[in-house]
């Protein structure tokens, strides 16, 4: 007992001396917002994300009064709080796989316009006219980009700023591929260039294929995971209307509930987090980190 309560200790001093270091110090990691600032955009949205800002604000307000109604009536609290945070986790398991399809469908639309485009190219249009011509009947899922595109290269911007521009919205590894074929086109024009985006659109094609394919087994494990979820909410609501689960109103009760609780909500985010997908890191960024100076644009030198 005394040796385990020396290294407790040491564990103890030793993050306490890591700590006085990295505030001492400092860090490479990028400043951001504080979380006071995070907590406030999320309860406000921010600009432009109003609506997802007010579903979850409604969503935290049927939370609490779900947790003052079950209690009220049960006069128990820790089923009132797991039912309270269920209103909450429920919709944002059931949430889990909306991000995935969305970027499927964004990519599926980025090579469909990268077909088109190379079909643009091969009537003899240059790649600032094929870009801006583009903007006429794109995917409907590319609309809004691809017409902020055709509008910055309008407005004189250089095709290699707008198209980084371009791959900054989509915001996807993929994405960049194609976006860096067009870019290094942009800088150095060739004849093959209708080549290049249509074997580029057959690798996105392909990509969107075995990304279908990965999110079609995670589905498995999200069905499996909202099944159990939706069961076990039920038992915890309709349990404490009979009598057989009236030791759980004891307070030995409620903290064995409280512990089981933590444990399964520590599961099904663990699960969550498998069967959601993980981004690889894209490459068209730059690293706030860096010291190498980006040179700038030809168009903007003095």
């Amino acid at each position: 007992m005394g040796a385990l309560w020396w290294t407790l200790c040491g564990v103890l001093i030793a993050g306490g001396v890591l700590a006085a270091i990295i505030a001492t110090i400092g860090t490479t990691t990028p400043r951001t917002a504080g979380r006071a600032a995070r907590l406030r955009t999320a309860w406000t949205g921010g600009a432009g994300g109003q609506r997802e800002a007010a579903r979850r604000r409604a969503l935290l307000t049927a939370a609490g009064v779900t947790f003052v109604v079950v209690w009220f009536v049960s006069r128990v609290f820790v089923p009132a709080l797991l039912l309270g945070a269920g209103v909450v986790g429920v919709p944002w398991l059931l949430d889990a796989g909306s991000g995935g399809k969305a970027r499927i469908t964004k990519l599926e639309a980025l090579a469909e316009w990268t077909q088109r485009l190379s079909e643009i190219l091969r009537l003899g249009f240059a790649l600032e006219q094929a870009l801006v011509t583009s903007r006429k009947n794109p995917p409907a899922a590319l609309a809004e980009e691809v017409a902020e595109l055709a509008d910055k290269i309008k407005a004189g911007w250089l095709p290699v700023e707008a198209l980084r521009d371009f791959a900054d919205r989509l915001d996807d590894v993929t994405a960049d591929k194609a976006c860096a074929a067009l870019m290094l086109c942009a800088v150095d024009p060739g004849p093959g260039l209708a080549q290049v985006l249509e074997d580029t659109a057959a690798q996105l094609r392909e990509e969107v294929a075995a990304r279908r394919k990965i999110e079609a087994d995670r589905a498995k494990s999200r069905t499996a995971m909202r099944s159990m979820t939706l069961i076990c909410v039920a038992l915890v609501l309709v349990g404490f209307l009979i009598p057989y689960t009236a030791p759980y109103g004891t307070v030995l009760g409620q903290l064995v509930l409280a512990l089981l609780g933590a444990a399964f909500a520590a599961v099904l985010w663990w699960t969550r987090k498998l069967a959601s997908h993980t981004p690889v890191p894209r490459f068209l960024i730059n690293d706030p980190r860096s010291r190498v100076r980006q040179p700038e644009p030809v168009g903007e030198q003095s």
